[in-house]
């Protein structure tokens, strides 16, 4: 008899608390921790589309946890190294054309392996698979905007400074207003005759010019930079992936970005990038820059781009 009166009260207990604590708890279960990620997979440097999907994983998980969400992997290398993805697989020996997957996180290539890069709220997590027969090491992207400028990479933001040349302050200005919009803080413009050394080596740089800003000029001679098009003479030259001439452009605008190599760590450091919103002339410049004004979607996945009359050609 005492044992069940003594069930008997405890059911009771339990009838009467529950619903309370259903109600302290918003009638949901504990919250998850969990964060929302992207996870965009392409082919032939942003191309070829094979899936973009917004996925839900733990605090903590890391890039091969949101792909694995999406896609079915194949890695190597105790899991550091992602051989296949959906059966895609990577041709970097016995080939003449080495494949390989590239991985990025905002648009800046990662310098940890998959495993050990840890995920933070509204990270695009971004796979593409391309041959790197000109560069092994390709630093930015340009495909993923308004990223690197709104997340960073794992959690880092750095200021961003849109720096212009000699009768561009009003599209600088023009710049700014729309990256805000899209949620970017602590962002300004700024003359190039007035940027500090502080806000060249810790700040992601916007260049907004033609190739005679020095700025640019200094970009377009660094061959290790990664990029696929140069100013040469008056003209836009653009190479494959094998390091050939393809096309030379008289007339038109360039967006391509690397990392900072102002940064005293050096490319590869993580930390920052620089744009360059360019072209063979004025007008061309404009044109490059309207296209992040009012047509940035059309830059979605690119690794670079050259835009002539409003159109946008992804590069390489």
């Amino acid at each position: 008899m005492k044992q069940n009166s003594l069930l008997k009260i405890i059911v009771i207990a339990l009838v009467i608390t529950c619903p309370f604590a259903i109600i302290l708890s918003g009638c949901h279960s504990q919250p998850s921790g969990g964060i929302e990620v992207r996870v965009v997979v392409t082919q032939n440097f942003g191309n070829d589309l094979m899936l973009d999907e917004s996925v839900t994983v733990a605090n903590g998980a890391n890039a091969l946890d949101a792909l694995e969400k999406v896609a079915t992997v194949e890695t190597k290398y105790g899991g550091g190294f992602v051989e296949a993805i959906n059966g895609i697989r990577s041709r970097y020996s016995g080939s003449e054309v080495k494949k390989d997957w590239f991985f990025y996180v905002n648009g800046i290539s990662a310098n940890v392996g998959v495993m050990g890069y840890e995920l933070s709220e509204g990270d695009v997590e971004h796979w593409d698979f391309h041959d790197w027969g000109l560069h092994a090491f390709i630093p930015a992207i340009i495909g993923n905007f308004p990223q690197p400028f709104l997340g960073g990479y794992r959690g880092k933001i750095l200021p961003t400074v849109i720096v212009y040349d000699e009768g561009f302050q009003d599209v600088a200005q023009d710049l700014v207003s729309k990256i805000e919009k899209l949620g970017v803080e602590n962002i300004c413009a700024q003359a190039a005759t007035e940027l500090l050394s502080q806000d060249k080596e810790h700040s992601n740089l916007i260049l907004l010019g033609t190739r005679d800003l020095d700025l640019i000029s200094e970009l377009n001679g660094n061959s290790k930079l990664g990029f696929y098009a140069y100013f040469e003479d008056s003209k836009v030259v653009i190479f494959d992936s094998q390091g050939n001439e393809t096309q030379h452009m008289s007339s038109c605008g360039l967006i391509q970005a690397t990392q900072n190599p102002w940064n005293p760590k050096g490319i590869g450091a993580c930390e920052n990038v620089v744009w360059m919103i360019s072209g063979t002339d004025k007008a061309a410049v404009k044109d490059a820059a309207n296209t992040l004004l009012i047509g940035y979607e059309e830059l979605r996945y690119a690794y670079a781009a050259v835009i002539i009359d409003g159109e946008v050609i992804k590069v390489p």
